[in-house]
């Protein structure tokens, strides 16, 4: 009796130390922030999660570190981020690729909606349908003239086949009879050296990182694929109405954690960016930029991703394009 009377203590005596080492548990976040952007540095998504990691850290007292994998249309970095630890320490900033990447049925080693949890959309804006200056063309009526005098000669480059940059370059120039060369890159950043240099002619590419190379001259903008014409460039025709009516197409950025992470956590992290998106500084850097915010709870962004994947499979169905 007396051996089960101090066993009885032993015990409760461990409980009450461990409810207490787990009350001891910090509270999140307690150590920086890795946020994974799965495109080249200095591209569009990685100018937009710059600016917000720089306020989120503000908001949330820790540092927050932007770490780029680009590769593979993103799905390197969204890999990566479905396999770290589901705590809230490993996030991805990652683009509409996340969509076409579902939309293709593309064969990745992880599974978006079981992978994967969403926090937040973050912003959208419209891409840039550009030319090179060696190319010799200021508007699309020109890019046509020069297309059936040089057949077969055009090509564009996009940020990795199946990404939004390709997509709409696909099915504008379809829309306008032109002929071209698909040429993919691992995101815009590495791309605009050959565009300016003239070894590619056309590309499309989100309008915070392609309008400072229009705003200097270094490419000539032909038209902006939002449903109106942009602040920044108003004499820019939208693709409705130079190309084909009714199009609009829009790239959005949005925010990931690897399935798992506690509700409590995700609920935090999506406070912090939507405190983020709505200061007055960041607004205006992103409105100089061309972008809208656009946070959501995670449950809006769930369904919203679901209606593009829904749009995109569509858009693959009809388009042709397969990925290699």
């Amino acid at each position: 009796m007396k051996l089960l009377r101090t066993l009885a203590a032993a015990l409760a005596s461990s409980l009450v130390l461990g409810a207490g080492a787990a009350g001891a548990q910090p509270a999140f976040p307690a150590k920086p922030i890795r946020v994974i952007v799965p495109f080249a540095p200095g591209g569009a998504t990685d100018q937009v999660a710059r600016l917000l990691a720089a306020q989120v850290s503000s908001e949330l007292g820790v540092p927050v570190v932007v770490e780029n994998r680009p590769g593979a249309n993103g799905n390197i970095g969204a890999e990566a981020v479905a396999q770290a630890a589901p705590d809230g320490y490993t996030l991805l900033h990652s683009t509409s690729a996340l969509g076409f990447t579902a939309a293709f049925g593309q064969k990745v080693s992880y599974k978006l909606d079981k992978n994967l949890a969403p926090v937040s959309l973050l912003i959208d804006q419209p891409l840039l349908i550009m030319a090179s200056n060696p190319l010799g063309v200021a508007n699309v009526q020109e890019l046509k003239a020069y297309a059936q005098k040089h057949p077969g000669k055009l090509n564009y480059g996009s940020s990795g086949t199946g990404n939004l940059t390709h997509l709409a370059m696909f099915v504008l120039l379809q829309a306008a009879g032109i002929e071209a060369t698909h040429i993919p890159y691992k995101g815009g950043a590495g791309a605009f050296p050959d565009f300016i240099a003239g070894r590619l002619d056309l590309f499309a590419d989100p309008i915070n990182s392609a309008y400072p190379y229009v705003r200097d001259g270094r490419v000539k903008a032909l038209v902006v694929t939002g449903k109106d014409r942009s602040h920044l460039l108003p004499d820019v025709p939208t693709a409705s109405e130079a190309i084909l009516p009714g199009f609009q197409m829009g790239a959005w950025q949005a925010l990931m954690a690897p399935a798992g992470t506690p509700p409590e956590v995700i609920g935090r992290l999506n406070q912090a960016y939507v405190r983020a998106l709505s200061d007055p500084k960041v607004t205006a850097q992103l409105a100089a930029q061309g972008a809208v915010p656009k946070a959501t709870s995670p449950q809006e962004f769930q369904s919203f991703l679901q209606t593009e994947i829904e749009r995109w499979k569509n858009v693959v169905q009809t388009s042709g394009i397969k990925l290699d």
